[in-house]
């Protein structure tokens, strides 16, 4: 009767074991899903530009001379001279011009901000982060620009919180996840390969394009893991630059062609 009940509890245990095994692979297989990304065919908008940018002010790109433009239906509206880069952000549209200086708008004017700048970011939230010509980082902080450590090339500024790359290297600042208005903790390197030359900050999305105009997503972006799990490439379309919003991405390639994507 003994060696009978042992029998039993083992083979109770063994049953329990089985169906929790089984609820494990179940979870990973959701969680597998779950940070599997589909990009919709790849449109071409009409156009030429260098650099685009989407935000709740829409679309906008700036191309080789410096015009910037604003995407008005099927119509490129035509804004400025003279600029350098453009960030649509979610009260205000930020940029640089050529001589550095910065500017804010909402379309119709303009306004000048301090400092010199060589890039910038603008996020919903109205989180604005850039870098200036000697690749140092700089915070707006609502009155003025607040220095941040460490160096970066190129950095976005979104709800995934604040990304950048230096020589292939990706970086994440803590604590900005969620389009958080906080200067964050001290940047945690993320990857060195593949060597990303782009980065953009979007909705549990982060996207990166490496020189060669690979592009990637870092799968498993999530509020419990903001530096996500991996790189993924996307395949069937190559890009030098892009930015994402929401479920949209838009990004042009090397011959200054602009190409949009819709995630599911």
């Amino acid at each position: 009767a003994v060696v009978s009940t042992q029998s039993g509890h083992y083979g109770r245990g063994f049953v329990f074991q089985r169906k929790m095994l089984c609820l494990s692979l179940v979870l990973i297989s959701l969680i597998a899903v779950a940070n599997s990304v589909t990009f919709g065919p790849w449109q071409t908008i009409p156009g030429y530009l260098t650099r685009v940018s989407l935000g709740a002010k829409g679309i906008w790109g700036k191309n080789t001379p410096g015009n910037i433009y604003r995407l008005d239906g099927s119509t490129w509206t035509h804004m400025g001279t003279g600029w350098r880069d453009i960030s649509s952000g979610g009260k205000y549209v930020w940029g640089t011009k050529n001589d550095w200086t910065i500017y804010k708008g909402d379309g119709n004017s303009w306004f000048n901000m301090p400092g010199g700048l060589k890039q910038i970011s603008a996020s919903d939230n109205g989180n604005v982060w850039a870098v200036n010509n000697g690749n140092n980082i700089f915070r707006y902080s609502g009155t003025g620009w607040q220095h941040i450590g460490g160096g970066l090339q190129q950095i976005s500024s979104g709800l995934s919180g604040v990304w950048g790359c230096y020589a292939g290297n990706v970086h994440y600042r803590p604590y900005t996840y969620g389009d958080e208005a906080t200067t964050g903790g001290n940047w945690v390197h993320v990857s060195a390969s593949p060597p990303i030359a782009w980065v953009a900050s979007g909705k549990d999305m982060v996207l990166g394009a490496t020189a060669a105009q690979e592009v990637y997503y870092r799968a498993g972006v999530s509020l419990g893991t903001p530096t996500g799990t991996s790189w993924v490439r996307v395949a069937g379309i190559q890009l030098q630059q892009m930015d994402v919003y929401h479920n949209i991405v838009v990004g042009v390639d090397s011959n200054h062609n602009i190409k949009m994507s819709i995630m599911s």
